[in-house]
């Protein structure tokens, strides 16, 4: 059960040492804390310098910023507390609170709070938790036009979109009481024009989410093709144990790496091969396999020797084959992507390969804006009844054409707006950093 009653506090800044630490501290009846730790009343905005008694007869002169309700970062009296960067001194300054009725906060529970007070929308939310953990100058770029509102704009757009037809095929329904004719040619055009609209849009949002998240990129192939020597190579470090005895790499190995400012997961599977395999080397090759479902982007790599090799991938699945070993044959194969990962030959073609199977439109990525899983899966649902909508668009299904536009609207509205159970809430802001 979410509890907004308490007043919680977290230290907001990095664990470790510092110059100096902020601590966060927000809830009702601030103010008698305030009073209690400083002697003086609470203002908006004022700055106050006092010294808090600690435990083990210490003292630590702080700087007490205090914010009043509702103008604060979650819409609740806050006071934010300046100490010397000594993770000793802050846990001190915490368990001070705790005795004085402060609880110590969830990951995300200050901008949960914000959420609930109308403070910020969960896009937004979302928006600064990704903020907080972006790993490149791309991300930070976008994630900067979502929190700037383009994302949620068209996000509303797109809602306010499915509204206009369902206003319309349910006015028609209540006029069709009255034996007057629906117009299903009209609606069935403008449910086919909205799916299509809604089409590219999953495609801006499915790009966001590779950005904001990263792309995992699986590398599978047959046994001592070269897969963990690749592996290295794209990771710039040795990662993976490279042998000749096949089958040496027998559990998932993963690594992030940074190409042409996007994150690359990529992972190092055991090799696939039809022969019998002892229980461990087994194991290996059922993780490789639970791998290759969650992919984002499949390197098959082959080498001379397994030419005709041949697997089978998940449907839907991008693979990019590549031929390893360029060292050991003449020439090239036509239409085919040859590389030497021992030698680092055509590893930057591999590497423009992997961004384009990633990304339609690079420039046009980079233009976009933040998203999440989470919004991907609602909107590829809301798609899914708006598609069946489409096609139960008739004369005499109209009503159930109308139900599947309800549901549709329902996963849309949940991107805004989720139903406010605690289990959901708290899934979402778990995520987020203690002190944010």
């Amino acid at each position: 059960m979410i509890n907004t009653e308490d007043i919680i506090v977290a230290c907001s800044s990095p664990p470790g040492s510092g110059a100096i630490s902020c601590i966060r501290v927000s809830g009702k009846n601030c103010a008698k804390l305030f009073k209690t730790i400083s002697g003086k009343k609470m203002n908006h905005k004022e700055v106050n310098v006092c010294e808090i008694q600690l435990g083990h007869g210490l003292t630590e002169k702080c700087v007490l910023t205090s914010f009043i309700s509702p103008n604060s970062y979650t819409g609740e009296d806050v006071i934010e507390i300046s100490c010397h960067g000594n993770p000793l001194i802050v846990e001190l300054i915490i368990s001070k609170l705790n005795c004085l009725g402060c609880r110590n906060a969830e990951p995300g529970e200050f901008t949960m709070r914000s959420y609930l007070n109308e403070k910020v929308s969960l896009i937004e939310a979302e928006t600064i938790a990704d903020l907080i953990s972006a790993e490149s100058y791309e991300k930070l770029k976008i994630i900067n036009k979502s929190l700037s509102g383009e994302y949620e704009r068209e996000i509303k757009e797109t809602i306010l979109k499915l509204k206009k037809i369902r206003t319309k095929i349910e006015g028609e329904i209540d006029f069709n009481d009255q034996s007057v004719d629906i117009n299903i040619i009209s609606i069935k055009s403008e449910l086919k024009d909205f799916n299509a609209f809604l089409r590219d849009f999953i495609n801006k949002i499915e790009a966001a989410v590779l950005l904001n998240e990263g792309v995992k990129v699986v590398i599978t192939g047959p046994e001592n093709a070269g897969k963990s020597t690749l592996m290295n190579v794209l990771a710039k470090e040795n990662v993976s144990i490279v042998s000749e005895i096949p089958g040496t790499t027998r559990d998932l190995l993963s690594k992030s790496v940074k190409i042409e400012g996007f994150i690359f997961d990529f992972v190092d599977t055991a090799g696939l091969s039809d022969k019998q395999h002892g229980k461990i080397e087994k194991i290996g090759i059922d993780k490789a396999k639970e791998a290759l479902d969650k992919a984002n982007i499949i390197i098959e790599l082959i080498d001379p020797e397994n030419m005709d090799y041949k697997a089978q991938y998940p449907k839907g699945s991008k693979v990019l084959k590549a031929i390893n070993k360029l060292d050991l044959f003449e020439g090239s194969k036509e239409d085919k992507l040859c590389i030497s990962a021992k030698y680092n030959k055509n590893i930057s073609v591999l590497k423009d390969s992997i961004v384009s199977a990633a990304f339609t439109s690079k420039n046009q990525t980079l233009e976009g804006f933040s998203a999440r899983t989470r919004h991907l899966e609602l909107i590829n649902k809301c798609y899914i009844e708006t598609v069946a909508a489409e096609e139960l668009c008739s004369e005499d299904s109209v009503e159930l054409s109308a139900e599947h536009l309800k549901s549709a609207s329902n996963f849309l509205g949940q991107i805004m707006s989720p139903y406010s159970s605690d289990d959901l809430l708290g899934e979402i802001f778990s995520t987020f950093c203690i002190g944010k």
